[in-house]
């Protein structure tokens, strides 16, 4: 979380002449009561001096201002806060000019408020708190003339406040309430709990899901099963949302529940420890010493779940013959879970890069000294929802020419996401860097080239589609240098080359039946591992 220090707030008028605001100085507050500093359009203005409200705009103007990706001036994300209230009440409409912010509403101006000069440091504690304060007199302005407003609760102001900064924001900037916030925070880190999910509402609370290898699996808990009490509190007619606050807590405590199983009418006690439970990621199965391994997202157990599927499979007779990586449907998750995946499959050298403008989300990404599978060979299967961090992932292991790429083009998303706490427990996420592979292409908005495409016409074999890739291989390898050269913003060559092997959504059994085929045959798989090979250069250029 961001802290954000502030500074009292005298009761001094914010004067609407511009010329005498400028002799004030940057560093006077803003007065929000309109019976001491007002214009002569409106009358009694309200406004709310809520210290968690004044918190979260000024940490959001902030945020937006300094951390997103592109810049963009607080004069600017003033108007497109306050606009946001126009989802709230549609007769809200906001305005500016060089030197004055205009509110309208129902279509009258009922208020100008001098913006402040240009010459202070804006990045100072004084310089946001005033940006805040005129955000803040704006809402005062609008609850008086909105029955709406007035009427909205706190947490729906706060939404369109912040949702309306990052409307004008890239799509990968959202905001999340504070229970859209919890139940992200809990996919992506876990939750404490036994590791069940309930349906609730008519009758007994009924098991829908048991994590494996939860303390609820352990228990003996299946999905039907009844939950009549908890602690003793009769659950009939208990929405699953409550019977799951009940069941969360503090990690280590114990929690009693009373379970109807769904194979027997005896009612059976059980007492289960609160484990920290963390959503499974990785499905791995092994056929014939190759190791499928297929990941949907990337939370903060994805790496050593796969590292120890990994290990396991080696134990098999015989031992690791091949990796099958399936990242179809992958839309990513933690991006220092995909380079710790990355890092799985390489030995030493580069796993990418992000470039900001912002110093902090400026890295470089580089593999330990180790492959886990001392080089089996590797089969990346991506798809058109192939994305984020999973498309680092297979950009790296492409680069590096550790693994061949099969399957449609990857959807294209090299942004990586700043998720900042807010003082309301919601989150603020917006992008603030892109990702850069090992040979130093940004793969946004162009996504990725697979060695194998396997789109094709239903008769299509796997023999053919790998001896069809072979035959190709010139092709592809200069393919993947107009690729590497792109400007990802160039839209009409990046139309073009995604035309080749068009992005499409596949999870059926063609794509691992194709990689299962190019591993029986090692040249076959070293031919098309290599293709496209060039130099990789082991720098950061952080531009």
């Amino acid at each position: 979380m961001v802290t954000i220090g502030r500074p009292r707030i005298e009761d001094l008028c914010l004067k609407t002449s511009l010329r005498h605001w400028r002799r004030i100085g940057a560093t006077l507050g803003l007065c929000l009561l309109q019976a001491a500093c007002g214009t002569p359009q409106v009358a009694g203005i309200t406004a709310p001096d809520d210290p968690q409200t004044r918190e979260l705009v000024t940490q959001t103007i902030d945020l937006v201002a300094t951390r997103y990706i592109d810049p963009i001036s607080r004069d600017q994300i003033l108007v497109n806060t306050l606009d946001g209230l126009s989802e709230i009440d549609d007769n809200i409409r906001v305005d500016i000019t060089p030197d004055d912010l205009v509110l309208q509403y129902d279509g009258k101006t009922v208020q100008t408020i001098a913006l402040p000069q240009t010459n202070y440091d804006q990045t100072s504690v004084e310089g946001n708190q005033i940006w805040s304060e005129i955000t803040l007199r704006g809402l005062g302005t609008y609850r008086a003339y909105s029955p709406v407003l007035r009427n909205s609760d706190t947490l729906d102001v706060q939404a369109a406040l912040v949702s309306g900064a990052i409307r004008n924001l890239d799509r990968y900037s959202r905001y999340e309430g504070p229970k859209q916030a919890e139940t992200a925070r809990n996919r992506r880190d876990g939750y404490i709990g036994i590791g069940i999910r309930v349906i609730g509402g008519d009758g007994y609370p009924v098991v829908k899901l048991v994590h494996p290898e939860s303390p609820a699996a352990k228990a003996g808990l299946h999905p039907g099963d009844q939950i009549v009490a908890v602690n003793g509190e009769d659950m009939y007619g208990k929405t699953s949302t409550y019977t799951a606050d009940l069941l969360h807590g503090e990690e280590g405590t114990r929690v009693t529940i009373d379970i109807n199983k769904a194979d027997n009418r005896a009612i059976v006690p059980v007492e289960i420890m609160r484990e920290r439970v963390i959503d499974r990621t990785v499905f791995a199965e092994t056929r014939d010493n190759i190791l499928i391994a297929r990941i949907t997202s990337f939370n903060s157990a994805t790496a050593s779940t796969l590292g120890d599927n990994i290990l396991k499979a080696q134990l098999y007779d015989g031992g690791l013959k091949g990796v099958i990586l399936d990242l179809r449907g992958n839309r990513g998750g933690l991006l220092q879970q995909g380079v710790a995946v990355a890092d799985l499959f390489l030995e030493n050298g580069p796993i990418g890069n992000t470039f900001s403008r912002v110093m902090a989300a400026r890295h470089t990404f580089r593999a330990g000294n180790s492959d886990l599978t001392r080089g089996a060979p590797l089969i990346v299967l991506i798809d058109g929802r192939t994305a984020s961090s999973a498309e680092l992932v297979a950009a790296a292991l492409q680069d590096r020419n550790r693994a061949v790429l099969v399957g449609s083009t990857s959807f294209g998303k090299g942004s990586v996401q700043a998720i900042n706490d807010l003082p309301n427990h919601g989150t603020l996420t917006f992008t603030w860097s892109r990702m850069t592979a090992p040979s130093g292409y940004t793969f946004d908005r162009i996504g990725l080239f697979p060695a194998i495409c396997t789109q094709s016409n239903n008769n299509d074999t796997p023999v053919h589609r790998v001896s069809t890739a072979l035959s190709q291989r010139d092709q592809t390898a200069s393919m993947l240098t107009k690729w590497r050269t792109l400007d990802y913003r160039d839209e009409k060559s990046r139309r073009e080359l995604r035309s080749v092997c068009p992005a499409h959504s596949n999870n059926d059994e063609f794509d691992i039946k194709v990689a299962l085929e190019l591993l029986k045959n090692s040249p076959d798989y070293k031919n098309l591992a290599f293709v496209g090979q060039q130099e990789i250069a082991d720098t950061f250029d952080a531009h």
